[in-house]
């Protein structure tokens, strides 16, 4: 009897190992309350900006706080999370704004900036950039 509760005490524990080794993206950077922060901190960072502050510059408040709305459903969906992203490809979404290979790298600046103010650890932070960086061709228009 002994060695049988030794057994699936060690089942057990295996089990929680893989559920933590399992864990999505999302469940990483915090949920979607975490997502909602960094991508508020990370919009008020992009319009204090000198390079990127044009995206948002002619917005209304409104059309600032949906746009917010938009990027954290896009980013809460694209790491495994429950949201539904409602809005265009992310082709569609930048392919008028002339984006720039500068315009890219700076915000990629400022989004390690949100992440670091949110004590995002480092492995997550790589982690995301590196699915971000996959969006990079559909986003940038202008070497």
């Amino acid at each position: 009897m002994r060695k049988f509760l030794v057994a699936f005490g060690s089942v057990a524990l295996l089990t929680v190992s893989l559920a933590k080794a399992e864990q999505t993206l999302y469940e990483k950077l915090g949920g979607k309350q975490a997502i909602d922060a960094v991508v508020e901190d990370l919009t008020n960072r992009m319009m204090k900006d000198r390079r990127l502050k044009r995206f948002c510059s002619n917005m209304s408040e409104d059309q600032i706080k949906a746009r917010r709305a938009l990027v954290a459903a896009f980013i809460c969906k694209a790491t495994g999370g429950p949201c539904e992203y409602k809005g265009r490809d992310m082709k569609q979404a930048h392919q008028n704004l002339g984006i720039t290979e500068k315009d890219w790298n700076r915000f990629v600046e400022l989004t390690k900036q949100s992440l670091n103010k949110f004590n995002v650890p480092a492995d997550v932070q790589k982690e995301f950039l590196n699915a971000v960086a996959g969006l990079k061709d559909q986003i940038v228009s202008k070497k």
